[in-house]
């Protein structure tokens, strides 16, 4: 596998500091396999690689980069339950993850790869990593699908312009890196929002301003729904003791329009179900809870949430787990506005509770972690709902298995 012109302009830049901001699929791994072994190469380097968590680490870099490593014919020792490699040379590689930074003090590196650079804990780079690459004069290449210009890897980004000696800058999207086919990126374009398809395809660091449901607007997505057809419901519900709430929608193919909601204080779930009844008792009623429930119990007698639902005569649909919050959060706003400005998700204005979540629900100050404050309940009962439905397209696809190289690195 040959590398791309895109990476033949990273791998020859001679910055100490590289920050590459990269779309999905552009072939991050690839160049951070790469770029581990050309300063590898060199005897008697230490030289790290750090994903945000050890199991990201093991997972994204380790195989391909002992495929590698001996297809070329380095390896003196491989360490399987230390994640390291010891080379020939004398140079050794580890593997680690920034989920435990403080274990990394106190050690030198020649090179450090942090790979997805914007979901780990600035703190590793600033009071630990920073450090490690001092008395070596170590290079360091920061590489990350962006999150915003909040996170701090668009701040590493922005480096470059205040000290252009020692800090340069890279952006390119997935179709750059030549492994996407055009069809998938336009698929894509059609399946996200506008925001989520710039950051993930096109690495655009997109302003967040703070709200969850970033695309949701009254103008465009509030309107009177007169009449709703009510043999199918389908409701999302959040469970809570102050309040449990539900979000009932009807659906017409791809479009889902919320028509009611329920918001109820001092109740459980045997209330919520005996709500649901009373209001629309010759439904069919497809329920799509938070999928904490198979533990969870808000009634007496050790049934579960899942469980009285189910009970109730109501139909589950839940993950086993939970999808991760960004891609729930995602889902729904691609909803509420695609990429290409189509809407399929709409609210009656008597939806008090769920207009007001929506335009309240924020992250907290600085950070991509949503705030718990009160305006959380409604917007989780109807993304649940809408996220099983609709959810994202996923990029399962696995990386190519590395070929031997030789052994020049070129």
């Amino acid at each position: 596998m040959a590398l791309s012109q895109p990476q033949k302009t990273i791998v020859s830049d001679t910055h100490r500091f590289r920050v590459v901001s990269a779309g999905r699929r552009f072939g991050k791994t690839f160049l951070a396999v790469r770029e581990l072994a050309r300063y590898a190469r060199q005897p008697e380097q230490k030289v790290l690689y750090v994903a945000p968590t050890y199991r990201m680490a093991k997972g994204i870099v380790w195989d391909n980069l002992k495929a590698k490593l001996i297809s070329l014919n380095w390896v003196k020792k491989i360490n399987e339950s230390d994640l390291n490699i010891q080379l020939i040379n004398g140079t050794k590689i580890n593997i680690r993850g920034a989920d435990n930074f403080d274990s990394l003090r106190g050690l030198e590196y020649n090179f450090i790869v942090m790979d997805e650079a914007a979901m780990i804990d600035p703190r590793a780079w600033s009071e630990v990593l920073r450090a490690t690459v001092s008395n070596t004069q170590g290079d360091v290449m920061f590489i990350s699908t962006p999150t915003g210009k909040s996170n701090w890897f668009y701040d590493l980004f922005m480096r470059n312009q205040e000290d252009s000696r020692n800090w340069s800058s890279f952006q390119y999207t997935s179709i750059e890196g030549g492994n996407i086919p055009l069809e998938e990126i336009e698929q894509a374009r059609k399946d996200l929002d506008s925001r989520t398809f710039r950051q993930e395809f096109e690495a655009s660091f997109e302003q967040y301003m703070g709200r969850i449901a970033y695309n949701f607007d009254r103008e465009h997505n509030v309107i009177k729904i007169e009449d709703p057809d009510l043999k199918v419901l389908h409701i999302g519900i959040d469970f809570n003791v102050s309040p449990i709430t539900a979000a009932i929608h009807i659906r017409k193919d791809d479009t889902l329009l919320q028509f009611d909601e329920i918001n109820m204080h001092s109740a459980n779930t045997q209330d919520m179900c005996d709500e649901i009844k009373n209001r629309y008792p010759r439904s069919k009623v497809f329920v799509y809870p938070d999928p904490s429930g198979t533990q969870r119990k808000t009634s007496a007698g050790g049934a579960t949430d899942h469980s009285i639902l189910s009970n109730n005569g109501f139909i589950v649909k839940s993950p086993r787990k939970h999808n991760a919050v960004k891609d729930r959060i995602n889902s729904y706003n691609a909803r509420l506005c695609s990429s290409d400005g189509q809407r399929h998700l709409y609210i009656s204005p008597n939806c008090k509770h769920t207009i007001e979540s929506l335009e309240k629900f924020s992250y907290k100050e600085g950070t991509q972690i949503p705030d718990k404050n009160g305006y959380d309940h409604m917007f989780d009962a109807a993304s649940y709902c809408v996220d099983y439905l609709f959810p994202l397209v996923k990029d399962s696809k696995p990386m190519p298995t590395p070929q031997r190289w030789g052994h020049a690195i070129g």
